[in-house]
């Protein structure tokens, strides 16, 4: 049996993303349909989304990283891997 070559591994983890972006977004209209209150982060605020659409701001939540306008960023080859 051979080795699938770097084309035929790259187009099925290509669509990867999609794919997860997809199910997020079902399980998120499955959770409102079944009228769930949900957590979620949004506009740098963790926010309660009550069944009757009401959104509560719980709190701020922290930047990831503190970047200036305009910064550049360098990343090595050792961090890619």
């Amino acid at each position: 049996m051979t080795e699938p070559s770097d084309h035929e591994i790259g187009h099925p983890e290509g669509l990867i993303p999609a794919l997860a972006a997809s199910a997020t977004h079902a399980a998120y209209l499955r959770a409102v349909q079944a009228g769930r209150t949900l957590i979620m982060a949004r506009d740098g605020w963790l926010v309660r989304i009550d069944p009757d659409g009401s959104e509560t701001r719980l709190r701020a939540l922290p930047m990831k990283h503190k970047v200036t306008a305009g910064s550049v960023f360098h990343f090595s080859a050792q961090l890619r891997s």
